[in-house]
């Protein structure tokens, strides 16, 4: 059994945590925090075996085989590195990093130590993506010509949430956008080598929403949306020459939105056809993966790549960047 530390007691954590519970293949035995108190209440909560009140001690901790980092984006790097320094393998809070260097040399590291280290996102691994990306793969839409991704949500309590804060990392496209970046990737298999984008900015110059353009090399088209001030909303929708998938591309699914939407052939009086798939907590889907890698290190890898987390960090700091510019 994988046995897990958790760096850092923020709300994804719990969420984590309480995901995978049920898992008979491995379990959290420990956590860490910069305050003694509050590695001491997630302990209690979740009947863990250690806490502890700094991450350098979890990471000193010799029976612990991996570890996973939800803190604030812009501490990724640091604390990833150090991690992979201590040989504990990584399952890392998507973005993985706010900057392409950082990426780099987070994965140098991982490389050099002998570690594998993953960037985290629960909807890769949910039957829904995995059911999208195999019809789009075996040409059942044919060719893809238009990628349409949105991920929108409203923030309660903006003032206390890290979200919003820039020093941290925060702004709708680090967080949101980081979603519709990573699927249009994984279906393209490239970045994007021309970019648009437009967005709205608060009075600190964080980014609340961003609509963007992205052309790749093939000729794929991609548009995205992504907002921390709308009703909450996550759809994916993938034009082919020969066909059409709808779907959300979920981190959690269910009975009801467990499903994709289908339409083939060129014909215009056509109805989408719903084809149900398995669903459940993305964040045991996600860890249960991350311990297959592991167990399978550099041997039939399921998940996001170091490439993909190259590509999608460069992608990001690209569209901010154009929002920036064109800001009326």
């Amino acid at each position: 059994m994988l046995r897990i530390g958790i760096i850092g007691t923020a709300n994804i954590a719990h969420s984590f945590t309480e995901g995978v519970q049920s898992s008979s293949t491995l379990k959290i035995t420990a956590i860490a925090s910069r305050s003694a108190e509050s590695a001491a209440l997630f302990k209690q909560k979740f009947n863990i075996e250690k806490a502890y009140p700094s991450y350098q001690e979890l990471l000193e901790d010799k029976d612990i085989d991996a570890v996973y980092i939800p803190l604030p984006n812009t501490l990724h790097a640091e604390w990833v590195i150090k991690a992979a320094e201590a040989k504990k393998h990584i399952l890392c809070e998507k973005p993985i990093a706010i900057t392409v260097e950082d990426v780099k040399k987070m994965y140098h590291s991982a490389s050099v130590n002998g570690v594998l280290l993953m960037e985290a996102f629960p909807y890769r691994y949910q039957p829904q993506t995995v059911e999208i990306l195999n019809r789009i793969k075996n040409g059942e839409i044919g060719q893809v010509k238009q990628i349409y991704a949105d991920f929108g949500f409203t923030i309660a309590g903006e003032e206390n949430n890290i979200r919003m804060n820039p020093d941290l990392g925060g702004g709708s496209i680090w967080d949101a956008g980081a979603y519709p970046v990573s699927i249009i990737r994984a279906i393209t298999g490239s970045k994007p080598v021309d970019i648009f984008a437009y967005g709205d900015f608060n009075a600190s110059q964080l980014d609340t929403s961003i609509a963007a353009m992205l052309r790749h090399q093939n000729g794929v088209i991609a548009q995205l949306n992504c907002s921390f001030n709308t009703a909450p909303h996550r759809t994916l929708r993938v034009i082919g020459s020969k066909g059409i998938i709808s779907s959300g591309y979920n981190n959690h699914t269910n009975r009801d939105t467990g499903f994709i939407e289908l339409k083939t052939g060129i014909d215009w009086d056509y109805k989408l056809k719903k084809i149900p798939v398995s669903h459940g907590n993305g964040l045991l889907f996600e860890a249960e993966h991350f311990y297959s890698n592991i167990k399978s290190f550099n041997n039939a890898y399921t998940g996001t790549t170091a490439q993909e987390s190259l590509d999608n960090t460069s992608t990001l700091v690209e569209i901010i960047k154009s929002a920036r510019i064109n800001v009326k």
